[in-house]
């Protein structure tokens, strides 16, 4: 088991003040404090326990928006905690007793529910454990996948990880994940039953097989990672702006792979209509809701000036805002238009992994020696459109994750009754 060890004196004053604490608190909730109560045998024989080199569990606890579990599941090895108000605190107290030291005693209460708690455990042994990172990944990639296949954004809001023993050489730590400084004004929700299994674990053994097909020790960067980590990753408790720009290039990332000269725009916009326009999502209101995002983009990155009165017009143009019926309020309208952007780069990142997968891909990420595929001049052709198109969608299917191939409901606003 991989990890770093922390100093010897350093892992011997947290087992002794943990088991002197265990102590305190036992025999203070028993109201009895003889030395040879129960309750401190009960703790010698726990602090025996650890200090023996006697496994126990490593636990990471992330706590999470936008994800209602249908009851208490386990999906992959993933525990998913629905939330009944403050349940979800006390049962992270539960699987990591040292939480309460991480908290420093002020609880993290953040906002955007509903809320669920994600739970990973992996058995170790020795009193120096570090490694967490291996749990953290896998919740990384359940979360990836999660929203893969529901278009919702379950964001993770913090998490805490420790040992499951309240004595431990190693403290609980407390990660902040989500800046939460401005609220979103729509949302859309992932509802899992425990059947979506097997569509997780493809999806993710897909974006393992695209991840190790495009990078490599020569490489410092790969546009294709950074674009799953800035859709996975996306904050939406930063500004509109700072949402628009990360998915943009995320999109440029998935689609282009790097910067193939001049028309960058008409080329993102006419690869993203060819592989993705379908009965739910027309060509012609793709390719134009996708050209104005892009121009907010551009606009945003380069330094321009965007008026009231420009705002308004291009928001009311757009396919997906015009659908609002009703809502006159301008952040709430450039929230959907986001939110478009959004989904549109969740389904490129399907169909990009799945032209991507199988011995003969369509369109492979390209390794050394391997001759570029001339995507534009492929997409060009009407036959050869229809197949790419098809084949990412039956590929979906085939995998169990047919669903998420289709354009995402629109999302509702935050304060709605209404849930998606």
């Amino acid at each position: 088991m991989k990890g770093d060890l922390v100093g010897p004196e350093f892992a011997v004053s947290l087992l002794v003040f943990g088991f002197l604490e265990l102590c305190v608190q036992r025999c203070s909730d028993a109201d009895a404090y003889d030395p040879n109560s129960e309750e401190v045998s009960d703790s010698i024989a726990q602090f025996a326990e650890v200090v023996s080199g006697c496994p126990y569990d490593m636990v990471l606890a992330r706590y999470v928006s936008h994800l209602v579990p249908d009851g208490e599941l386990e999906i992959n090895g993933v525990t998913i905690v629905p939330d009944k108000r403050r349940d979800l605190t006390y049962r992270i107290l539960k699987e990591i007793p040292d939480a309460d030291h991480a908290w420093k005693r002020f609880l993290a209460t953040p906002g955007r529910r509903p809320h669920a708690l994600l739970i990973v455990r992996r058995s170790v042994s020795g009193v120096g454990y570090h490694g967490e990172g291996d749990l953290r990944r896998l919740l990384d990639r359940f979360q990836l996948g999660v929203c893969l296949l529901t278009g919702a954004n379950v964001l993770g809001m913090y998490q805490v990880s420790g040992s499951s023993s309240r004595i431990s050489g190693r403290p609980a730590n407390l990660d902040h994940l989500a800046r939460n400084t401005h609220t979103p004004l729509t949302r859309r929700t992932a509802r899992l039953d425990g059947t979506e299994g097997s569509a997780l674990a493809a999806l993710g053994n897909l974006i393992a097989t695209a991840e190790s097909k495009t990078g490599s020790r020569d490489h410092w960067l790969s546009s294709f990672r950074e674009a799953l980590k800035k859709f996975a990753n996306l904050d939406d408790t930063t500004s509109y702006s700072e949402q628009l720009v990360d998915l943009a290039t995320a999109l440029e990332g998935v689609i282009l792979g790097t910067n193939e000269g001049e028309g960058l725009t008409l080329r993102l916009c006419t690869r993203v209509t060819a592989l993705l326009a379908h009965e739910d999502d027309p060509a012609p209101s793709l390719f134009e809701d996708l050209k104005r995002l892009y121009g907010f983009r551009s606009t945003i990155v380069h330094g321009g000036e965007a008026p009231l009165r420009t705002l308004r017009k291009d928001l009311k143009a757009m396919e997906c805002v015009a659908s609002v019926a009703g809502e006159e309020n301008e952040l709430i309208q450039l929230g959907y238009a986001v939110d478009r952007l959004r989904d549109i780069v969740r389904r490129a990142i399907l169909a990009r992994i799945c032209l991507a997968a199988g011995d003969e891909p369509p369109w492979p990420f390209k390794e050394k020696g391997q001759e570029k595929v001339k995507v534009d001049t492929a997409l060009s052709d009407d036959a050869t459109r229809a197949v790419w198109r098809s084949h990412w969608r039956d590929m979906l299917a085939s995998l169990g994750a047919g669903a998420a191939a289709s354009r995402s409901l629109p999302p509702v606003v935050s304060v709605s009754a209404e849930d998606r």
